[in-house]
């Protein structure tokens, strides 16, 4: 077996544990949405929370993953392959020990300035004071975990880095499991049941940056704060930050814009979105953030070593890969929307029309999953190579033309043009982003096209055979929960089955797989072997 195979072997077992990992907490997750469906549904309260834990959800995008950890892992990356781990721990005791202070001065300026925050990211909450206020008092509540969640995304960026892969993972795990409890434990107790819900979040993020430490530790990590600025790596990662936070969250920040524009909506709306965006996450985070995680320190320390072809070649098949994934969790979620969402969601405060409004939510939503996540990897190509200004750029034009969407399709379609407008930012930043790299000789777009083309047609193939069992009389007495399963089984077998069929390049390894299997029966059916 070549090096260079080992290498491919390793980013995709380090994939898969991010997936397991994130899979289990996208369960998690799924079962704290229940549980705060179930407790406040989709109406004003849980639309008060929702945007109070959408401002540190956005500053952590933008700081945090959307910043920080792209920037910090190339660099971290280069001088641990360079200078050894001892000079890797005094850049991350640096990095920790400024953004320690930075982040608890933005976080004392969140909870002074809340009610201007709140009236930014929600004008429409103006005309109702009690919704307003909740709204303020939540985010006040909130507000510290950006820090918690910030220092969090840093440690597992140095674990990424060190090849560990399992624990960072499992971080949001604690997350969900703490927000359940605060809304089953905590709120029962309150005068206004919604603060345990917040409670819970904030106790998550302090659980979850307390996990990472011990493991710090043991990889001879210091934690001891020392700020000094004389590391000029320091000042390049604060350098390369700054465009960084555009280019890394703007999937993000259009979900903060379309919760402006949800805010003068009918009521519920934030929350249609919000539920449907969540059902986006899991397929995101099990399938293709899991692949960026694991592929930006290799692709960085590709960089570092000077293994040019290398570094191509992995991103080429890591984007086919991820399109051959994506694109048939696309189809799925359009498919299986009502039916999913009743399945999950509708109990409690959460009724038939809830369903019906997040159903559209998550088909538009779901129509720029495979083009959100092309993104997302191809960004990881451009912060591999320290080039920040790039992936900015193009996700503040591709921002600009999603909101120009959004708002033309605002009136005619509601909540469901503001998924649409998200979607189609989403679609001109993964296809800039590639036309870029195209120039700059990181990948070939003909076999990747070709690759995508089959893909799709697989995935249609797969919806097309799934759809009756949703929508036709014949399987009306089969049970939401039956259909659920059945869909879950025979879609992913449908597809398959068809790309071995026609051959697709992404299930090579399955049928070298198939191939040894055969030969080996063969062989012991030879009475002479």
């Amino acid at each position: 077996m070549s090096s260079e195979s080992v290498k491919e072997g390793s980013i995709l077992k380090n994939a898969s544990i991010v997936a397991a990992g994130t899979l289990v907490s996208r369960i998690a997750g799924l079962i704290r949405d229940q549980v705060t469906a179930f407790y406040f549904g989709a109406g004003p309260i849980a639309d008060a929370f929702f945007v109070a834990f959408r401002l540190p959800n956005l500053l952590r995008r933008l700081l945090a993953e959307g910043a920080l950890t792209p920037a910090f892992v190339p660099v971290f990356t280069e001088r641990l392959v360079k200078d050894g781990r001892q000079a890797a721990s005094q850049l991350f005791q640096g990095v920790m020990s400024l953004m320690t202070l930075i982040l608890s001065g933005i976080t004392i300026i969140g909870v002074i300035f809340a009610p201007f925050l709140v009236g930014l990211i929600a004008p429409g909450f103006k005309a109702n004071p009690e919704l307003f206020d909740l709204t303020v008092l939540l985010a006040r509540i909130l507000f510290p975990y950006i820090l918690l969640i910030t220092l969090t995304a840093l440690a597992m960026g140095v674990l990424n880095s060190l090849g560990r892969y399992d624990l960072p993972a499992l971080g949001p795990v604690f997350l969900n499991i703490c927000m359940i409890l605060g809304a089953v434990l905590i709120s029962p107790l309150l005068e206004t049941p919604i603060i345990g819900l917040a409670l819970g979040a904030l106790l998550g993020g302090v659980v979850q940056l307390a996990i990472q430490l011990p493991a710090l530790l043991k990889a001879d990590i210091s934690l001891n704060f020392t700020l000094s600025l004389k590391d000029p790596a320091i000042g390049h990662i604060l350098k390369l930050m700054a465009p960084t936070a555009l280019g890394g969250a703007a999937y993000q920040l259009s979900i903060f814009i379309n919760t402006q524009l949800a805010s003068f909506l009918e009521e519920g709306s934030v929350s249609y979105l919000y539920y449907a965006d969540r059902l986006v996450q899991f397929p995101l985070g099990v399938f293709s953030l899991a692949l960026a995680t694991a592929i930006l320190p290799a692709l960085s320390q590709h960089i570092a070593k000077g293994n040019t072809e290398e570094f191509k070649e992995l991103f080429q098949k890591t984007l086919k890969l991820q399109f051959f994934i994506t694109l048939p969790a696309m189809i799925g979620l359009m498919v299986m929307a009502g039916p999913l969402i009743s399945i999950l969601f509708e109990r409690g405060h959460f009724d038939s029309l809830s369903t019906s409004q997040t159903s559209l939510a998550l088909w538009g939503y779901a129509l720029g999953l495979p083009f959100l996540s092309g993104a997302s990897l191809a960004a990881r190509v451009f912060y591999s190579r320290k080039d920040t200004k790039t992936p900015a750029k193009v996700a503040a034009i591709s921002l600009g033309l999603g909101l120009i969407a959004a708002i033309a399709l605002l009136f005619p379609f509601g909540h469901l043009g503001l998924a649409l407008g998200s979607s189609f930012a989403s679609m001109v930043n993964f296809s800039w982003l590639c036309l870029s790299l195209r120039k700059k000789g990181d990948l070939i777009l003909g076999p990747f096209i070709k690759d995508a083309i089959l893909s799709s047609f697989l995935a249609l193939i797969m919806g097309a055979a799934l759809w009756p069992l949703y929508h036709h009389g014949y399987f009306a007495s089969l049970s939401l929960i039956w259909k659920i399963l059945l869909g879950l089984i025979v879609g992913p077998i449908i597809y398959f089955a068809m790309g071995y069929l026609l051959k697709s390049p992404n299930l090579a390894p399955l049928r070298e797989i198939c191939t040894k299997i055969k030969r080996k029966f063969i062989k012991s059916k030879d009475p002479e072997s």
